[in-house]
């Protein structure tokens, strides 16, 4: 009983055995399971809350055919009952294997030319090629992360890892990573690209053809510190000979500057047996003499940017204002750029006042003054442009402090940062636009706006957050709906649908849903808050052609009395009563909305209502005049009788003159 509970159908054709763990297979904190296809064994990599997957890049990914390349099969929400919610899951082809390099094992393997060759070059070549046909970055390589099928035997085969069930490079060890993106928080490096994907190569085929480790024991700082002074090439190699043709393909795959590393094709042309000479790697400046910044010696602006993120703050104020600083760069340094970029950062530092947060915002400012290519380092946090939107993900959905990242984005920290890019490979005028759009959002309190709007603008492929759909998966307005229907089924949605994360994902995802009900949603005023939240929700419903709801609309049914005490004719409220009744048995939102919207309906109550009201002024002025009458009853219809004595007496002498005048006429006639 116990093994048929763990085994969940995924679909009609896929089981996970949630009791059968493969944690060879894990990427990150993402745990892999067994699982069963009609074509086999298969596996799944069920995600955790807070990673982001690359839901996007899937179809490429699918569309790659190398027998190298572990098969993507299925992939979308799941409920994951150990978790008691959904989660996103990717279904991979046959197990791939045994890893070529053990989670803790010693980083170097000592394989021969021969070996490597044709277990790790070729077939990572022919892998990486076809990424390159099809504009794929895969981000996941290293050593831990590709398999050989037949160990033992010679006919062994390679197989490469996945790389969509986490951001970009999030899960990568940082020694497969170049200098600045291993600067960066794994979570916050951003998109991998394709010159990422070759250094990680590089750093894959050093590690498993050198036969000791020169950088064992040390942290991730001082590998980075050590690929900065020594270039990775040095660093990652030491004292390790490497001969023949390899040695070039190192050095071409480890040259620090993107722009001069060996793309795929020096690597394709290497492999056709043309010998090319990789560019001598260019030694990162040194000043002649040091700059004293928290009683250590600088000599390379590198060092000092990251040191200005570790250090105490205090001492990048004192460093400013002493214009120690200053006067490095210029006559130790001799650099005018860099000059320049200093001047400019302390003056953004200053124009958001110099009391609070003055410090950590100069601090960081000036780190990127220092070192462009570097990430963003501001109160601990380390981020690059694009990695900004997946850490904030990842704080929200782990409830951390997310200040930081507010004071980054609406002090012009980011801003600066992207400025300062330089890069072909980075989309600096979309990062420009996202982060100019942040900084107006989080100027708005409203809903749609604020950290919230920020948040998937960032990280497109960030699940809709809100506690209202706790528990569900839910990446686009469509799959909101299901979820929301599913929710009043279970009778655990209460009063209105949208709220803050609501209305910001919506209004990123498709804004002609919600934008134009923006202001209701917003309002004080109660029955507009619900005409507001149905209208969006039928909107929705409408653009996609979505099928019935009747559990929401039932939903909403509670909330309507609100807005049909709006109404003042009593025969439209009970035909639109009955009329709403009948719609949200089918479910059908749009036509309730449709109802309540009616301009015509709404005008004929009016008009209705504003001729009631001139009937009952009408009378009420009558009854005034009668009331004030009464109020003397010696008087009071005297006046009153007397004019009907009048009018009376009036008549009747009308009469009589008629009938005088017309007896006159016929008498002279008969004489």
């Amino acid at each position: 009983m116990a093994e048929a509970a763990s085994l969940l159908n995924f679909d009609d054709s896929i089981r996970i055995d949630a009791s059968k763990r493969l944690p060879q297979y894990d990427i990150g904190s993402n745990k892999a399971y067994r699982a069963e296809s009609k074509n086999g064994t298969c596996y799944a990599l069920v995600c955790e809350k807070h990673t982001i997957p690359r839901q996007s890049a899937a179809s490429s990914y699918k569309a790659i055919i190398n027998p190298h390349l572990t098969t993507l099969l299925k992939h979308g929400p799941f409920h994951w009952p150990a978790a008691g919610e959904e989660r996103y899951v990717f279904i991979y082809g046959d197990n791939p294997g045994t890893p070529i390099l053990k989670v803790g094992e010693k980083l170097a393997l000592d394989w021969k030319h021969d070996k490597a060759a044709k277990l790790l070059v070729e077939p990572l070549i022919l892998i990486l090629k076809d990424f390159r046909d099809k504009d794929f970055v895969h981000g996941n390589l290293r050593l831990s992360n590709m398999f050989l099928h037949n160990v033992t035997e010679k006919n062994a085969h390679f197989i490469l890892g996945e790389c969509l069930s986490t951001p970009g490079s999030s899960a990568q060890p940082s020694i497969y990573e170049p200098i600045e993106r291993a600067m960066a928080d794994p979570v916050a490096r951003g998109a991998a690209m394709r010159h990422d994907d070759m250094y990680a190569f590089g750093v894959s085929l050093a590690i498993a053809m050198r036969s000791h480790d020169p950088l064992h024991g040390l942290s991730t700082t001082d590998i980075i510190k050590q690929k900065i002074e020594k270039g990775s090439y040095a660093a990652l190699i030491g004292n390790e000979r490497i001969r023949g043709a390899f040695l070039e393909l190192l050095r071409g795959l480890l040259l620090d500057d993107p722009g001069q590393r060996w793309d795929m094709e020096e690597v394709l042309s290497w492999a056709d047996g043309q010998r090319l000479t990789p560019k001598q790697a260019v030694k990162r400046k040194k000043a002649p003499r040091p700059l004293l910044f928290g009683n250590k010696k600088f000599f390379m602006m590198t060092k000092l940017a990251m040191a200005m993120g570790e250090e105490d703050t205090a001492e990048a104020q004192r460093i400013v204002e002493d214009d120690s600083l200053f006067q490095w760069l210029s006559r130790s340094m001799e650099d005018e750029e860099a000059l320049e970029r200093v001047e400019h950062a302390v003056k953004s530092a200053r124009d958001f006042g110099q009391e609070k947060n003055y410090e950590d915002r100069l601090a960081a400012n000036l780190s990127i003054a220092l070192d462009p290519d570097a990430p963003i380092r501001y109160k601990g946090l380390r981020m690059a442009g694009g990695g900004i939107g997946t850490m904030l993900a990842e704080a929200m959905i782990l409830k951390k402090d997310v200040n930081p990242i507010v004071q980054m984005l609406s002090q012009n920290i980011a801003m600066n940062w992207v400025l300062t890019q330089n890069s072909l490979n980075l989309d600096i005028n979309t990062l420009i636009s996202r982060f100019d759009a942040c900084r107006n959002f989080l100027r708005q309190t409203k809903m749609g706006m604020g950290i919230e709007r920020c948040l998937y603008t960032l990280c497109p492929e960030c699940p809709c957050l809100s506690e209202k759909l706790k528990g569900y998966y839910v990446t686009s307005p469509e799959s909101m709906m299901f979820a929301f229907e599913d929710l009043c089924k279970k009778g655990r949605i209460n009063g209105l649908f949208i709220d803050r994360h609501i209305a910001a994902f919506l209004s990123v995802k498709d804004p002609k849903v919600i934008d134009g009900y923006l202001y209701e949603i917003n309002t004080d005023e109660e029955h507009r808050k619900i005409l507001g939240n149905l209208k969006c929700l039928a909107s929705i419903q409408k653009r996609s052609n979505l099928p019935e709801f009747p559990a929401i609309a039932s939903s909403f049914l509670s909330m309507l009395p609100v807005i049909y005490g709006r109404y003042h004719d009593q025969t439209i409220k009970n035909k639109l009563k009955k009329s709403i009744n009948d719609f949200a048995k089918s479910g059908s939102l749009v036509k309730i909305a449709g109802l309540l919207d009616n301009p015509e309906v709404i005008e004929k109550d009016l008009g209705a209502f504003q001729t009631a009201m001139k009937e009952y002024k009408d009378l009420q002025k009558e009854y005034d005049t009668l009331e004030f009458r009464l109020q003397d009853k010696s008087t009071f219809g005297v006046t009153t009788g007397r004019e009907l004595a009048a009018v009376v007496s009036g008549f009747i002498s009308f009469i009589l003159i008629v009938f005088t005048f017309f007896m006159f006429l016929t008498n002279k006639s008969v004489f």
